[in-house]
C-alpha cells in the first residue's frame, strides 16, 4: 500500500513538473522552429493562470534578399485544457489584441521549379480541421506593404481590419484601406468550402461573391457567381488609390447607374503545371441603367449576355446578346435658328453572336489595341423623329429598323468601315406625307477624317418615276470641315401634284406635262459657314398655266453661295414653244440674281429675244432691285408678218400682206405696269389686206348701205402704212389708236381711204392689242350700220 502511495505521489509529481514547464517547452519549441526559417524571433511568454499563456512585446523579423517583414503583436493570449493540448496539440483560444505586419516585396526573380504534389488538399475543410486553436481571435491588425525596386516600384498598401475564425468558418474583414477610404472588404468561408465574398463602398454593397471549391488531386475547381452593382462605380473611381494603379481622366463623373452585372461560371487549375494551365469559363449578363448618359440622352437602357472562355492562354469572348435602349432623345443645334430633332425611343441590339479570340499573351503585350474584331451587325429602330425648325411646320420621320454594318474595325488606329441600309422611310411634312425614301451609305471613318457615299431613292404615286440622289461628303474633324457633292434627276411630269401636297400656294391651273429636271451639287462646310455650288437643268421640260402653254423647256443655272452667305445665280433659258393665244417660239434669256449678306436681292435680266408671227420681240437689257423693283425699258418688235397675225383672228374671207416693226416703253413702278406713246407700224413698203365678207355680214349691207362701202373699200385694200399707238395704265386700262392709210385700185378709182380708230378696254394680256383686225370689222359696222 506504502509502495502505491509512493508511486501515485511520483506520477502527480512528473504531471505537475511537466504541466510547469510547458511554457518553456514551448518557448524553446518555437524559437528552435524559427531559427530555421532565418526569422528572428523576441517575446515574453507569462502564465497569468494555469490554463493561460501569454505572450507580450511579440516581433518577428527576417531581412534576407528574397523576403524581408517585421510581424509584430501586442498581447497574445492562449488559453489551453491539459489533455486536448497532449492528446490533440490544439488550444482551446487564441487571442491577439493587435498585430501588425511590414512586408517588403522584392522584384528579384525567383528560380523557377516544377510544381509537385500538395501534402494536402487545398481546401477551407481540411485547413479549418488543422487550426491549433478552437477559437481564433484578431481584434486588430494592420498590413503595410511597399516594393524594394527602384524600377518597378509600386505605391504602398496599407490596409487594416480584424478577423476570427473557428472550426466551422473563417471570417475576415478590411474595415479601412489607404487612399481608399471608402471602400471595406469582408470574407467568410465555412466548413463545406463555401464562401463569400463582399466589397462595400460607404456600406453599400459593390461587389458579391459567393463561391465554393472542390478538389480531386492534381486540378483544384472554383464555382462561382459574382454580382456587381454599378450605382457604386463613381464612389471607386473617386479613390485616390485607383489613380496610382490606373490613368483616368480627371475629373471622373459619371452619369447616375443602376442595374446589375452578373458574372457566374468555373476556373479550373491544374496545380502539378502552374497557373498557366488554369481554365476558366464564364457567363457574364448585365442590365444597367444610365440616366442622362449624354446631354441629347434623358435615360440608356442596355442589356448584354455574354460568354468568356480562358484556356491555354487563349481568350475567346462570344457576345450572344447586347441591346441598348435610349428614351427621349432630343438633339440641338449650336444656334438659335437650328432645327430640334426628337425621337422618344431608339433601340439598337446585336443582330448575330460575336466572336472575339485572341492571346492573354498578345494582350499583355499590345494590349486592347492588338484586338481583331470581326464585321458586326446592329440593328437600329427608332420611334417617330420629329424635326422642328423655327417659322417651319414639323417633320416626322419613321422607318423599319435600319442596318447598321460595321467592319474592318482596327482599334490599333480607331478606324472602322459603316455600311447602313434603311429598305423603308415614311415621313410626313406638316402632316402631310413625303415619299418613300430607301437609303444606302457606305462611311470610312478614322480619328481624323469621315468619307462618306450614299445613295437615297424616292418613291412616290404622284412621281412619275424613282428618284435617285446619289452623292459623298468628306469630313476632316481636325479642322471641322466637310466636304461634300451629290446629283440626281427628277421627273418632272406631274411634279406639281406633289409640290401642292406640301404648299398652297403652287397655283391648281399649273401642270407640268413632260421633262426632267438635273442637279449636281458641291457643299464646303466649315467654321465660317457653308458654301454652296448648284448645277440645275431642265430637259425637255413643258408644262401648261390655265391657256398658256410652254413646250421643250430648257433651263440651265448656276448658283454659288459663299461662306458669308452671298448667293448669285446665273442662268439660260430656252423654251422652243409659247402657246398664248399667240404663238411664240424659240425663247432665249439670260438672268443673273444676287443676294448680298445684308439681305439686298438685285435681278440682271440681259437681253432676250422670242419668235412672233415671224418676227421677232427684243427686250432690253435691265436690273432691278427684288426688294422693291422700279425699272424702265422697252420692247421692241420687228419683222412681225401680218399674214400670221390675220391668221391668228381665224376671220373668213380675211388676208393680208406686210411687215410691222414697233418698241413698247415699259415703265414699271410700285407693282405696277405702264407703257406710254407705245408703237406698232407697218414698213415702207406697205401691204394689202383683202376682206370678202361672209353672208352674214353682207345681209348687214341692206340695213345699212355704209357699212357696204367699208366692205368695198376693204376688199382690194392697198395700204401706204398701218399702226397702232398703245398706252397702257396700270388699272388694265389700254387705249389703242388704230391708223390704217391706202387705197382700193378697185374701188372709186383708187381714191386714198383712211381709217382711224380709237379702242378703250380694259386688256390685261397686252397681246390681245395685235388682235386689231376684229375690232376693226366690229367698228366699222356700228359706224355705218
Amino acid at each position: 500500500m506504502r509502495k502505491l502511495l509512493i508511486a501515485t505521489a511520483l506520477l502527480c509529481f512528473l504531471i505537475a513538473s511537466v504541466y510547469a514547464a510547458l511554457p518553456a517547452i514551448a518557448e524553446y519549441s518555437v524559437r528552435q522552429l524559427l531559427a530555421e526559417q532565418q526569422i528572428d524571433a523576441s517575446f515574453d511568454l507569462q502564465r497569468p493562470g494555469l490554463n493561460t499563456i501569454r505572450i507580450n512585446q511579440f516581433k518577428l523579423q527576417k531581412n534576407t534578399p528574397d523576403q524581408s517583414f517585421v510581424l509584430t503583436a501586442e498581447a497574445i493570449d492562449l488559453r489551453f485544457t491539459p489533455w486536448l493540448l497532449f492528446n490533440s496539440q490544439r488550444v482551446k483560444s487564441l487571442h491577439i489584441d493587435g498585430l501588425q505586419l511590414d512586408l517588403t516585396v522584392s522584384q528579384r526573380s525567383a528560380a523557377t521549379t516544377e510544381p509537385g504534389p500538395l501534402p494536402f488538399p487545398p481546401l477551407p475543410s481540411y485547413l479549418l480541421k488543422q487550426l491549433p486553436a478552437d477559437t481564433i481571435k484578431l481584434e486588430h491588425y494592420r498590413v503595410n506593404i511597399h516594393s524594394s525596386s527602384e524600377t518597378d516600384s509600386f505605391p504602398p498598401l496599407v490596409f487594416s481590419g480584424h478577423l476570427s475564425t473557428d472550426k466551422e468558418q473563417f471570417r475576415l474583414s478590411i474595415d479601412q484601406i489607404q487612399d481608399a477610404p471608402q471602400i471595406a472588404l469582408k470574407l467568410i468561408i465555412d466548413h463545406q468550402d463555401t464562401g463569400q465574398l463582399t466589397l462595400t463602398t460607404q456600406e453599400i454593397p459593390a461587389l458579391k461573391t459567393r463561391f465554393s471549391l472542390s478538389y480531386q488531386a492534381p486540378q483544384l475547381s472554383l464555382q462561382s457567381q459574382t454580382n456587381l452593382y454599378p450605382e457604386q462605380l463613381q464612389t471607386l473611381l473617386q479613390q485616390p488609390l485607383l489613380t496610382t494603379f490606373i490613368t483616368l481622366p480627371a475629373p471622373v463623373t459619371l452619369p447616375e447607374i443602376s442595374g446589375i452585372v452578373t458574372l457566374s461560371g468555373s476556373s479550373e487549375f491544374p496545380l502539378n503545371s502552374g497557373l498557366g494551365g488554369a481554365r476558366h469559363h464564364y457567363q457574364v449578363s448585365s442590365q444597367v441603367t444610365l440616366q442622362q448618359p449624354i446631354p441629347e440622352l434623358a435615360r440608356l437602357d442596355m442589356q448584354q449576355h455574354s460568354a468568356l472562355t480562358l484556356k491555354n492562354d487563349e481568350l475567346t469572348l462570344t457576345i450572344e446578346q447586347l441591346s441598348a435602349n435610349g428614351q427621349q432623345f432630343a438633339a440641338h443645334g449650336d444656334t438659335p435658328e437650328a432645327p430640334t430633332i426628337r425621337s422618344e425611343a431608339i433601340q439598337v441590339e446585336l443582330v448575330n453572336p460575336l466572336h472575339i479570340q485572341t492571346t492573354v499573351h498578345t494582350l499583355s503585350q499590345s494590349g486592347i489595341e492588338a484586338l481583331q474584331l470581326p464585321r458586326t451587325d446592329l440593328r437600329i429602330s427608332l420611334q417617330p423623329v420629329t424635326i422642328k425648325s423655327t417659322g417651319q411646320p414639323d417633320i416626322q420621320i419613321g422607318s423599319t429598323p435600319l442596318l447598321l454594318s460595321l467592319s474592318e474595325i482596327r482599334l490599333s488606329d480607331q478606324h472602322l468601315q459603316a455600311d447602313l441600309t434603311a429598305d423603308q422611310i415614311e415621313g410626313s411634312y406638316n402632316t402631310r406625307s413625303l415619299p418613300l425614301m430607301q437609303l444606302h451609305s457606305h462611311a470610312d471613318i478614322s480619328p481624323d477624317r469621315i468619307s462618306q457615299r450614299f445613295s437615297l431613292n424616292l418613291q412616290d404615286r404622284l412621281l412619275a418615276a424613282a428618284t435617285e440622289i446619289s452623292g459623298s461628303t468628306t469630313t476632316d474633324l481636325t479642322s471641322n470641315r466637310t466636304t461634300g457633292s451629290w446629283k440626281t434627276a427628277v421627273p418632272l411630269n406631274g411634279i406639281e401634284k406633289l409640290l401642292r401636297r406640301f404648299s398652297q400656294e403652287i397655283p391648281p391651273e399649273l401642270v407640268f406635262t413632260a421633262g426632267t429636271l438635273h442637279q449636281s451639287g458641291w457643299l464646303d462646310m466649315n467654321n465660317n459657314g457653308i458654301a454652296l455650288r448648284l448645277l440645275n437643268r431642265t430637259e425637255k421640260a413643258s408644262l401648261s398655266y390655265d391657256q398658256t402653254h410652254l413646250y421643250e423647256i430648257d433651263w440651265s443655272s448656276e448658283t454659288v453661295k459663299n461662306h458669308r452667305g452671298k448667293l448669285e445665280d446665273s442662268g439660260q433659258l430656252k423654251i422652243a414653244f409659247i402657246d398664248v393665244g399667240v404663238p411664240l417660239q424659240n425663247f432665249s434669256g439670260h438672268y443673273r440674281l444676287e443676294h448680298s449678306t445684308a439681305g439686298k436681292q438685285t435681278l440682271q435680266l440681259d437681253s432676250s429675244t422670242v419668235d412672233l408671227l415671224g418676227g421677232k420681240v427684243t427686250t432690253l437689257p435691265v436690273t432691278l432691285a427684288l426688294d422693291n423693283p422700279d425699272f424702265k425699258t422697252a420692247i421692241a418688235v420687228t419683222g412681225i408678218d401680218l399674214a400670221q397675225l390675220i391668221a391668228l383672228e381665224q376671220q373668213e374671207g380675211l388676208t393680208g400682206s406686210g411687215t410691222l416693226n414697233g418698241q413698247m416703253p415699259v415703265h414699271f413702278s410700285d407693282g405696277a405696269l405702264t407703257i406710254t406713246g407705245g408703237q406698232v407700224l407697218s414698213t415702207p413698203d406697205g401691204g394689202w389686206i383683202r376682206f370678202e365678207p361672209p353672208a352674214e355680214f353682207l345681209a348687214l349691207q341692206a340695213a345699212n348701205p355704209a357699212l357696204g362701202i367699208a366692205f368695198d373699200a376693204l376688199r382690194n385694200m392697198r395700204y401706204e402704212s398701218l399702226g397702232i399707238e398703245l398706252d397702257y395704265q396700270p388699272d388694265g386700262e389700254a387705249l389703242l389708236k388704230t391708223h390704217l392709210k391706202g387705197h382700193n385700185p378697185n374701188w372709186n378709182r383708187g381714191q386714198p381711204v383712211d381709217f382711224t380708230i380709237n379702242i378703250e378696254e380694259n386688256i390685261p394680256k397686252l397681246l390681245q392689242a395685235l388682235q386689231f383686225t376684229d375690232k376693226l370689222t366690229k367698228t366699222l359696222e356700228k359706224r355705218y350700220r
